[in-house]
Order: structure tokens, then sequence, then C-alpha cells
């Protein structure tokens, strides 16, 4: 099943009602460039992303819950089963550490399903959802805007056995 239909499913489930995040742009984000930022800095962006070797990944969430920020995020959360997530994380923030950009130290791997300032669900297990992933990708936000643009995908290698 579409990680799309799994998390209509979950909201129908759980009461949430919000606005969701349209299926193509479900994701999970690793680190942050910096809004508006010029070419030169995606320049060096991209650099830092390209030294990342890493096999593909699995991510697999096991819990449902609402962050504390007043928009109502509704999030996908998981333990160890994002572990690898958290180690692509870890590579490239360093890259980009040694490229001048400061990582936030911080970092909870998430993927919003939806907004909903009225429902609260607190962490909530659910049947574990995961999926494999093949390549991570620099994404340019329009604020705002509900606008993405992919500016660069980077492969993972084969998958670990």
């Amino acid at each position: 099943m579409r990680i799309d239909a799994i998390a209509k499913a979950l909201l129908g489930e759980t009461g949430v009602s919000g606005k969701r995040i349209a299926p193509d742009r479900l994701h999970i984000t690793l680190e942050l460039v910096g809004h508006d930022v010029d070419d030169a800095t995606v320049e060096s962006a991209c650099r830092a992303a390209d030294t990342i070797r890493m096999p593909a990944i699995e991510a697999r969430f096991d819990a449902i819950m609402t962050f504390s920020a007043p928009s109502g995020p509704c999030v996908l959360l998981g333990g160890e089963g994002l572990d690898d997530v958290r180690a692509l994380r870890t590579d490239l923030a360093m890259a980009m550490a040694d490229r001048g950009f400061s990582p936030s130290r911080a970092y909870e791997p998430h993927m919003t399903l939806c907004y909903d300032p009225r429902h609260r669900l607190p962490r909530t297990p659910i049947e574990p959802v995961r999926f494999a992933a093949t390549e991570f990708a620099l994404v340019k936000s329009y604020i705002g805007l509900s606008r993405h643009e992919v500016l660069r995908t980077w492969r993972l290698g084969s998958p670990k056995r």
C-alpha cells in the first residue's frame, strides 16, 4: 500500500482531519540549507551531498502524534526503525558543516502527514509503516506558496543485505 493511502487511513482512525500533505510532498527532511539562498550556497550544499556514500536505506515508522507547534503538525515517528535515516542525516550534516553550514544538533526524523491545530494526538503506536529510500534530494521550498522544486537528487547504493 502506498504511504499516502496509509496516511489517509491512519488520520481517519485517529480523528485527525486537518489539511493533508499532498502525496508528492510527503518526505523526511534531512537538513535545511536556508531560505532564499544564493546559487553559491546551493552549490556548496550540492558539493556536500556529492560526498555521501551509503547503501539504500529502510525507514520504518511505528508511531503517530501531533507535534506541539500551533499549526498542529501530525507526524509519523519511529524509534530504531529510523536509525538508517539518522545515519544518512549525520553524514550529510557533517559534510555540510565541513563547508561552512551550521546544522542543527537536534534531529527527530519524521514525516508530516497533515496540519490540524484542532486535534492533538499523543504519541500513539501504530502498525509499522516502512519503505525503502533509494535517493535523497535538495528541494527548494517556495514558502507560503505550497510549491516545491527538486533542484538535484542523489542515489543511494544497493540495499543492505
